[in-house]
């Protein structure tokens, strides 16, 4: 059960940094510090976006194994609001890969209390109970890193957009963020249903492998499509 929280740490917190940090080296696109900021808050957003739903899945239908997990009786109604809750955020972060205005500091908020409060309830029952089970302790892994990465980069990119030489107005930068955020999103997308379909299975790594590989694929497909279009309505050639 620890190896299964780590994976899940480590597929909705290192791996979107990871991403980012691959989509930052080969693609020349992302050539000014405002780009490259833009790229970590999106891969971030959207695997925020997956462990989210994918969190509220499993309150939803998997409610007495989440609560074991976390060393809790099972059988409580409030699994399916904290599933509800879950949901919300995670629909927020979908929402908010693409956005550009305030609506991400309002994600990141809602995200900063909940995954901050969840870590308070956890100690405080750690404290008071002794409970050392992965969903008391592993989790806190992203209940605090998610929003620490969040406040991080959007707060960065912000003041980078102050700059004079900032381009975020430009019609060119909003069309390449659009682009960029389909690929962000369906990788993210790819790698919540790989994982929780593995995790099913019992085979967590293979989903997430899987899952990646196809959401990768699918946003590929997805950004080649925004980019031609965009050339059609400009007037530009599609082909190369």
């Amino acid at each position: 059960m620890s190896a299964l929280f780590l994976i899940r740490a480590f597929a909705y917190l290192i791996l979107p940094l990871l991403l980012a940090g691959v989509v930052i080296a080969i693609d020349k696109s992302v050539n000014t510090r405002e780009r490259r900021l833009e790229i970590f808050l999106i891969y971030v957003f959207a695997f925020s976006a997956a462990g989210g739903i994918a969190g509220a899945l499993g309150h939803f239908f998997a409610s007495d194994l989440v609560a074991e997990a976390i060393g809790w009786e099972t059988g409580s109604p409030f699994q399916l609001e904290i599933g509800f809750a879950n949901l919300a955020l995670g629909v927020l972060a979908v929402i908010a890969i693409g956005r550009r205005d305030g609506f991400r500091e309002a994600t990141v908020i809602a995200g900063t209390i909940f995954g901050v409060g969840a870590f308070i309830v956890h100690m405080v029952d750690l404290a008071q109970t002794g409970n050392l089970a992965p969903g008391n302790i592993i989790i806190n892994i992203n209940n605090l890193g998610r929003p620490a990465l969040l406040i991080t980069f959007l707060w960065a990119l912000r003041r980078e957009e102050r700059s004079p030489e900032s381009e975020g107005n430009s019609d060119a930068y909003i069309d390449w963020q659009s682009s960029q955020a389909a690929l962000g999103g369906m990788a993210g997308g790819g790698v919540g249903a790989g994982l929780g379909m593995g995790i099913a299975l019992g085979q967590p790594l293979i989903g997430l492998v899987l899952g990646l590989i196809g959401g990768l694929a699918l946003g590929m497909v997805m950004r080649r499509r925004t980019i031609v279009e965009r050339q059609a309505k400009e007037g530009q050639p599609t082909g190369g």
